[in-house]
């Protein structure tokens, strides 16, 4: 199961017709599911924990629980529900040694900080994700998907579906696979409220929540190249419009020698367009039975945020079937366009008097930014449908021009999975 701790990174909407095929294809399966003669014995139970952290900021535990399973010889089912507690502190977007920190509503709660603050915000909230997925075979090599999620947390729901259709070749040696998913999100501080963009803080207007709708398209080939090997190719577009700002981000109003003026909120284009190209290919040593993989993954964005991904895992088989899989993961992503690490003014300048650009954001996240991520997962088997696995692993990032000049996280991940006939 894929776990993300960013709580800036979630999902988006537009697709009543979604959800409404979803909730009829689910009223479907519980009626077959009722019928002893298409009921296939066929169950995954799968549940897992996450803890992550990153010193002097976040903590998140996650809990994880997934079943799937058929319901008939055609029909196919997944149930997952992940639920976060996250606490800590934040990047707020000021200078470090910035005076004063104000920013309200925090995930539930108002906060402020003096002197040493360190532009840091701390915040506590809790999320709860539920997703389900039908799978049906059409014909003998044709299937289909719809899914549906829904997240929700102190600041932050979001809503989505999905549907997909995957065509085998007659030889099975090639998979054909396209996607369209439609999501809605609601964004706004836990009052329900959103600060005025590139407002002075303090002085700044609030509105209503934040709506942003996101639209995905994606196309795929999987190849078997050989008994050993097997490749993968997907190409991806989302266009998301409306509300793209983080309302707790704020930005320094500073001179070159960073004595700051003033603050201001944060402001970000209202339309994104990203394009992804992502490969995968995986290989089985014929000496040893080790497997390794590989993949690239490149990210363009009308913001700019282009990035590059690469990673590696190499499976080694052990006694008794368990196995041990290292892997490292490098990432390097362009600053936004408009991202800035401070509002450059004049000495001497009084707000009034300072032009202000159209977008602006301090956040780190959207800074040029490298990092590099390295573990190990061991799968310890239980029995021959069962397993245990354990993954330990370090994140590290630098930072270009930016409030933060690095930081690391580990975290920690134990998951249990058992499959029933």
């Amino acid at each position: 199961m894929a776990v993300t701790n960013n709580k800036s990174k979630t999902h988006s909407n537009i697709s009543k017709q979604l959800g409404v095929a979803a909730s009829s294809l689910l009223g479907t399966c519980a009626t077959q599911a009722a019928e002893p003669d298409n009921l296939y014995n066929n169950w995954d139970i799968d549940v897992g924990y996450l803890y992550y952290e990153e010193p002097e900021y976040i903590a998140v535990d996650t809990y994880m629980a997934m079943i799937k399973g058929n319901l008939s010889d055609k029909d196919t089912i997944k149930l997952g529900v992940v639920f976060d507690t996250l606490s800590g502190a934040t990047p707020s977007g000021a200078l470090p040694d910035s005076e004063f920190v104000s920013v309200s509503g925090v995930s539930g709660g108002g906060v402020s900080g003096g002197g040493g603050s360190g532009g840091k915000v701390a915040f506590d909230d809790t999320r709860l994700a539920v997703d389900v997925q039908w799978g049906r075979e059409l014909k003998r090599l044709l299937r289909t998907k719809v899914s549906a999620y829904m997240s929700v947390e102190g600041d932050y729901t979001a809503v989505g579906g999905s549907l997909g259709i995957e065509q085998d070749s007659k030889d099975k040696a090639y998979t054909l696979s396209a996607a369209i998913g439609l999501a809605t999100d609601k964004v706004s501080k836990s009052d329900e409220s959103t600060p005025e963009p590139l407002a002075e803080l303090g002085n700044e207007d609030t509105y209503g929540a934040g709506h942003k709708n996101t639209a995905d398209v994606m196309f795929g080939a999987t190849r078997v190249i050989n008994r050993r090997t097997q490749a993968m190719l997907n190409l991806s577009y989302s266009l998301s419009l409306g509300y793209h700002t983080d309302p707790y981000k704020i930005i320094s109003v500073a001179d070159n020698t960073d004595s700051e003026l003033t603050q201001v909120t944060e402001h970000r284009p209202d339309t994104r367009e990203r394009f992804i190209v992502y490969s995968k290919i995986m290989h089985e040593l014929p000496s040893s039975g080790h497997h390794l993989g590989l993949s690239y993954r490149y990210h363009m964005d009308s913001w700019q945020l282009n990035s590059h991904t690469i990673e590696t895992t190499y499976n080694l088989k052990l006694e008794s079937n368990n196995s041990i899989e290292p892997f490292l993961r490098l990432y390097h992503q362009q600053a936004a366009d408009f991202y800035t690490r401070t509002i450059l003014i004049d000495p001497g300048v009084v707000f009034s008097d300072v032009t202000l650009p159209e977008h602006a954001s301090a956040d780190v996240r959207l800074s040029e930014m490298q990092s590099t991520t390295l573990g190990a997962k061991y799968i310890y088997k239980t029995s021959a449908k069962g397993s245990i696995d354990t993954r330990i692993g370090y994140y590290h990032r630098n930072y270009t021009n930016a409030n933060i000049n690095d930081d690391g996280a580990y975290f920690v991940q134990l998951d249990f999975s058992k499959a029933f006939n």
